[in-house]
């Protein structure tokens, strides 16, 4: 706990400071797939019908 923590580097801080890998990136990109699917859907709806 008090011990010296890793070293920064340029992509970011390394050793013992970096976090596990958990698989909650794969959960974000769906998260924002369905983000940018209901805009799509909010966007399609506000747009008004053609007339024919």
């Amino acid at each position: 706990m008090y011990s010296k923590a890793g070293y920064v580097t340029a992509s970011g801080v390394g050793g013992s400071t970096t976090l596990a890998y958990t698989g909650f990136d794969s959960l974000a990109l769906v998260v924002a797939a369905v983000t940018l699917l209901f805009a799509g859907i909010a966007l399609l709806k506000l747009v008004p019908r053609r007339a024919r």
